[in-house]
């Protein structure tokens, strides 16, 4: 079983690998053509535009882990407080409709 995930895994690889690699030739080969103060300011923009979107990501992720841990409290408290046993001792396999 595990050399089958490793072999798709491989392939996912692959398959990336083989997508991004033209695209990546093209960047670099258009990068050696430029002046080499030319390079750091194209690569630094790069880099800008990188940890901006980093920082963005970050704050979407932290708005919906409290959104989650807030959720989580709320059916915490409702399970807690015994409101949900009325509603999670039902069993619908037992109900006149599934009885064979």
């Amino acid at each position: 079983m595990l050399g089958k995930i490793a072999l798709f895994t491989l392939a996912i690889m692959d398959t990336v690998n083989e997508f991004l690699e033209p695209h990546i030739t093209k960047l670099l080969d258009i990068l050696t053509g430029l002046d080499i103060w030319l390079q750091a300011i194209v690569i630094l923009t790069i880099a800008i535009f990188v940890i901006v979107g980093l920082f963005v990501f970050m704050k979407k992720f932290i708005k919906l882990f409290l959104v989650l841990a807030i959720l989580a409290a709320i059916f915490w408290f409702v399970y807690s407080q015994g409101y949900l046993d009325g509603i999670l001792a039902i069993n619908f396999f037992n109900t006149a409709i599934f009885r064979f």
